[in-house]
């Protein structure tokens, strides 16, 4: 499971001070002593179903365990408490020497829960399972561990700047994001200062060391990778086998994440024009013919057609783009955006342009959107100087890279007025020493664009570059070549060559 948003805007929810790579905790000596959370047992147990799990889902649910974790607030100061962290797994079959320890994974976001993403993973896991426990679990801040709170009980706040109703202005959208700030402040509590990935990559280390492995082996995809790519930092020598795939920045700030991601999503939608048009599909047979009538059905919206449907749900323009953009994540989902537009379009139906937007809805357990914002605010440690100002020179500049995506993103620049600045730890990694990291990049990508992955693998030093030739957010799920190649490594360390590549696959219809 892949976070379907686009990475939210940048920066911190607390000044942290980090500390560089992480020495062996120890019992004695200087600085808190870890001990007990490094020495803790934990008892696996199997995980209970939640509502709404059926079919498949929940026969791997039901083949999953469950227990939690504890670590401390603050590894600085262990009297601001501890916090349970909850875990997943699916033990491998294997024994003996063909028993490799385990694979820890985080899947996205940020905010994206382990628990729920790994129960969806693990046919896709496969081949690593075969050798690996498959491990997860809801990083700090997320879903079942501590999480972090910004709304009423009806739900959220606003927090992405992306809807139709989001704040048009700059001083507005400051006052918004203020007025968020302090929301998620005062429901979540002291913990929100220390969800950074700072803090969550400290937590995978004492994670690795109660699973009973000297080292960690790890698959991040998407936010996961900027996790990854942290904790290789800190822990250059507990570092083991590591896969980063669909490569987030380590680098961009709030303001330049929402043009880079705007302009992918543009990119990506021409890219479904032409690849609508070649498979003879229903709005056209030729990319002009294909815009034209998306076209159509966003003029159709937007001049208040608003339709109703099935579930007598409206729909509107805001649902659209998020349909449009949810496709936009997996070539897969193609055929399904373009029969959904031509029944909205024939029929006034837009059943199947919703069905694109289901697991996107707010539910009671889920606070994706607040710990989407709380982690990336501590993580980025710039604050425009005027934020009202910047909002208007970046709503301008996404308008023109990104004529439909651009101009309800602007809030995402200004996301983080009312934090405290982040940690500049992130953006200060630089060639840590850590072994051979297997980095993948799409070159089709929309969320986690290609060049990213290129400085990631850079900066990491030890990063060796793979490349996707095709479309979709994460090729891990997409391609089976570079999948092939990811679990070979992990099944004997077999590094692929710098640059190598694989070609684009057509989904199955």
């Amino acid at each position: 499971m892949l976070a379907r948003r686009a990475i939210a805007a940048g920066a911190g929810a607390a000044a942290l001070a980090l500390i560089g790579p992480a020495a062996e905790p120890r019992a004695a000596g200087p600085g808190p002593d870890l001990s007990r959370f490094y020495q803790q047992k934990i008892a696996w147990e199997p995980c209970k179903p939640t509502e709404g799990q059926t079919g498949e889902l929940l026969d791997s649910v039901r083949e999953m365990e469950c227990s939690t974790l504890s670590v401390p607030v603050d590894y600085g100061d262990l009297g601001k408490g501890a916090i349970s962290l909850a875990l997943a797994r699916f033990r491998t079959a294997a024994h003996g020497k063909d028993r490799k320890g385990s694979v820890v994974f985080n899947f996205g976001g940020p905010g994206a829960s382990g628990v729920d993403g790994l129960a969806a993973f693990r046919a896709e896991a496969a081949g690593i399972g075969k050798h690996y426990d498959l491990v997860s679990f809801d990083p700090r801040g997320v879903a079942r561990s501590s999480p972090v709170r910004c709304g009423g009980e009806d739900g959220p706040a606003q927090l992405e700047g992306e809807s139709r109703d989001a704040p048009d202005t700059g001083p507005a959208a400051v006052a918004e994001a203020e007025r968020i700030a302090k929301a998620c402040h005062e429901k979540t509590g002291p913990v929100i200062d220390y969800v950074g990935t700072v803090h969550a990559s400290r937590d995978m280390d004492v994670l690795r060391q109660v699973l009973g492995d000297k080292k960690l082996n790890y698959l991040g995809i998407s936010y996961g990778t900027r996790l990854g790519a942290v904790y290789a930092s800190q822990f250059p020598k507990k570092t083991g086998r590591m896969a980063l795939d669909a490569v987030d920045t380590l680098q961009g700030s709030a303001e330049q994440d929402a043009l880079v991601q705007a302009k992918g999503f543009q990119q990506a939608l021409d890219a479904f024009f032409v690849g609508c048009a070649q498979q003879n599909c229903e709005l056209g047979t030729s990319p002009a013919e294909v815009r034209a009538t998306f076209e159509t059905a966003v003029a159709k919206l937007a001049d208040g057609n608003v339709v109703t449907g099935a579930d007598n749900q409206d729909f509107t323009g805001d649902d659209l783009q998020s349909a449009v953009q949810a496709a936009l994540y997996s070539q897969a989902a193609w055929p399904t955006l373009s029969a959904g537009i031509a029944a909205l379009l024939q029929e006034d139906d837009p059943t199947v342009l919703a069905s694109l937007n289901e697991g996107m809805d707010y539910a009671p357990a889920d606070n994706s959107n607040e710990a989407m914002l709380a982690i990336n605010c501590a993580d980025d440690p710039v604050r425009p100087a005027d934020p009202a100002k910047e909002f208007a020179a970046v709503q301008k500049q996404l308008t023109e890279e990104s004529p439909y995506f651009g101009p309800g993103s602007a809030g995402r620049a200004v996301a983080c007025a009312g934090w405290p600045a982040g940690t500049d730890y992130i953006r200060r990694i630089d060639h840590p020493g850590a072994p051979k990291i297997l980095v993948v990049g799409g070159k089709g990508d929309p969320a986690t664009p290609y060049p990213w992955a290129q400085d990631t693998a850079k900066r990491l030093g030890s990063g060796v570059l793979m490349t996707y030739e095709g479309e979709g957010h994460g090729a891990y799920s997409a391609s089976q070549c570079i999948r092939a190649k990811v679990d070979a490594f992990f099944a004997d360390g077999t590094v692929p060559e710098e640059g190598t590549s694989c070609p684009a696959e057509v989904p199955d219809e």
